[in-house]
């Protein structure tokens, strides 16, 4: 065990008698003024600190015992060629996000949003930091614990707003990205003996830097690349071990990647569940060909034991995860299933790189030493991509799942360049090819003023949100509540488009969250948000003209708009004009919801009823029977 080893150990015993303190403080009030010494932002959480460092630290010992399990040398030239990636790299980012003003939603407000509160729970004591992060991990789409505990000790030295959130995200994830796709490419590169090994990695590396899916999200402001980069170390340390030898070092840090994959992110599940299945029946079947049933028995035992230590903690999870159906909940974010989902993948990857991931995946079938690498990137695509569609659709950020196959069969491609006969024939391909990257990367970014051709190149393009011109108006809207609603959830507003939507006014001004215990968040998916009882209970309920619709919320507004003017429950309190063609309408309720009013959303919404009764009717009628008991 290395020093470092022993010092994550020792800070880890640290902290287990903290958590038992505050465990015993929490259940003795004489002892929490004692137990928040050191808790709370002034200027840092101590413990939280302590806990993040030592995150940091055990990851970085995880991968340098890896790296040393793969026999994974550092040479002075792959060195310069990492240290070129990760300095373009942090040059995009940037270049991108350094003074850029962004109006954070959804998904990448909610990485933000986690980060923000794990530092509220540990302010609160260890007990609540670590009770609240263990319950989000089981029960939450967004694990928040190694996303948010690897950014921690960074972070809080920040400014703590979304945009440097973002950045620090765009700077340091794909940093251990590129470590990780080394230490792959020193795997293939020891195993394939290309006869050009430094422009193999050369190649290889560069086509990890310049592949646009990998960036699109994370130049969003969504971490969710952070699965990559582990879910390549578990291809390095998968690839060439048959477990006819044993190999502890390599077997704990196989378990330990896949622990960490599955917690990045729901989606990255699957990237697992495809690698395991097809690297299990490589392993089965090359140890019944070659009649070695002790590799059987070691790669039986290994299975058993990940499962008693990685899969008895996450017991929750999975059973939370397997018993939703988010194909029904997200059912109208479908867009027609695992073969709409496959030309999808074609779009983000473009014709360019598709023909790259082909030429690659066929030279390595035409070589028998790299014919399983043919199966891995093909088969493990395709079956991800099946896998994640019996769940949900898939956007660019959940193509990340699918992404170290696309990489691996890149490889293969940089594995042909290397070994061309012929210095001058190898280095034009890969010249060649890394020009082509290059544009296509330039291209997508919008870096250089370059028109792609079609399909041929990435479909995927950079593009923030339209940049706002009406943050002045969101923040008049947003004074116009606070001093006209009390209370939590005392304004609704029914748009929830891509231009105004609950969410766009609630993180108008992050990390300023004041108006998020105001205005609700808005229903707008019918399987997965029940209606929204704020339209009762609301003091404020707003709207937009033109209207900015998603899905059934255009339905709930003709219901709201209807009872307006034949109830008169509402009388409109006032009116902003966003100064871009659109007008927010703040309605003030005048009278007491009625049973009447539930008459419109019945008739409006009997589509939705009908699909999801649980998040509408079920609604409706205990909403009826209160409106009766009072009278």
């Amino acid at each position: 065990m290395t020093r470092a080893e022993r010092a994550v150990l020792l800070l880890l015993c640290i902290f287990a008698l903290k958590f038992v303190c505050s465990t015993v403080a929490h259940f003795v009030p004489a002892l929490q003024g004692i137990d928040m010494l050191g808790s709370g932002r002034h200027p840092v959480d101590v413990w939280l600190l302590l806990l993040s460092c030592t995150a940091v630290l055990g990851t970085w010992c995880l991968y340098r015992r890896a790296a040393k399990a793969l026999y994974a040398r550092l040479t002075k030239f792959d060195a310069v060629v990492l240290a070129i990636c990760i300095a373009a790299s942090a040059a995009f980012y940037l270049h991108a996000m350094v003074g850029r003003q962004n109006l954070y939603l959804w998904d990448n407000a909610t990485y933000y949003n986690l980060q923000i509160r794990l530092e509220s729970n540990f302010a609160d004591g260890v007990f609540t930091g670590v009770g609240s992060t263990i319950y989000k991990t089981w029960f939450n789409d967004y694990a928040p614990l190694v996303i948010n505990l690897l950014a921690e000790p960074f972070f809080m030295f920040t400014p703590r707003t979304a945009n440097t959130f973002a950045l620090l995200c765009g700077l340091l994830v794909p940093t251990l990205v590129y470590y990780s796709a080394w230490v792959l490419l020193a795997v293939l590169r020891r195993q394939c003996r290309p006869k050009a090994p430094r422009l193999f990695t050369a190649l290889g590396l560069a086509m990890t830097t310049l592949l646009p899916l990998l960036h699109i999200a994370l130049y969003r402001g969504m971490p969710d690349l952070l699965g990559v980069a582990f879910a390549l170390m578990l291809l390095a340390l998968g690839i060439g071990y048959d477990f006819s030898a044993p190999a502890p070092a390599r077997l704990v840090s196989m378990a330990a990647f896949t622990a960490l994959l599955m917690l990045t992110r729901r989606s990255y599940m699957f990237t697992v569940a495809a690698f395991f299945v097809l690297y299990g029946v490589w392993v089965l079947v090359r140890a019944a060909l070659q009649k070695q049933g002790t590799a059987a028995i070691r790669f039986v035992k290994f299975a058993v034991a990940s499962l008693i230590c990685v899969g008895v903690p996450l017991v929750p999870m999975f059973w939370r995860i397997v018993k939703a159906d988010y194909s029904d909940r997200y059912a109208t974010y479908q867009t027609g299933g695992f073969l709409a989902e496959l030309d999808h993948q074609r779009v983000y990857l473009g014709y360019f790189i598709g023909i790259l991931f082909v030429i690659g995946i066929l030279y390595a079938l035409y070589k028998k030493q790299t014919r399983f690498l043919t199966v891995l990137p093909t088969v493990g695509s395709v079956l991800t991509v099946f896998l994640v569609t019996k769940v949900q659709n898939m956007d660019d950020h959940q193509s990340l799942a699918v992404a170290p196959f696309y990489l691996l069969g890149l490889y293969m491609l940089a594995l042909l360049a290397a070994n061309l006969p012929g210095k001058w024939l190898r280095r034009a391909l890969a010249a060649l090819v890394s020009v082509g990257c290059a544009i296509n990367f330039a291209g997508c970014s919008q870096m250089v003023p370059i028109k792609l051709p079609g399909a041929w190149y990435s479909g995927l393009f950079f593009t923030i949100d339209n940049e706002r011109t009406d943050m002045a108006q969101i923040a008049e809207v947003n004074d116009f509540l606070r001093e006209n609603c009390e209370g939590d959830n005392s304004a609704y507003m029914i748009c929830h488009g891509l231009t105004y939507s609950a969410d766009v006014f609630r993180a108008a001004a992050l990390p300023d969250e004041s108006i998020r215990s105001i205005l609700a968040y808005g229903a707008v998916n019918p399987g997965n948000d029940a209606f929204p009882k704020e339209l009762f209970t609301a003091q404020i309920v707003l709207t937009c003209t033109p209207f900015d619709p998603s899905n059934h919320t255009e339905k709930i507004n003709s219901a709201f708009l209807e009872n307006v003017e034949t109830l008169h429950c509402f009388e409109v309190a006032a009116e902003f004009d966003m100064g871009n063609g659109y007008t927010i309408t703040a309605y003030r309720r005048v009278k007491a919801p009625a049973a009447a009013e539930l008459d419109a959303y019945r008739r409006w919404l009997a589509e939705e009823d009908e699909q999801f009764p649980y998040n509408f009717s079920a609604v409706w009628d205990q909403l009826e029977t209160e409106f009766a008991n009072n009278g």
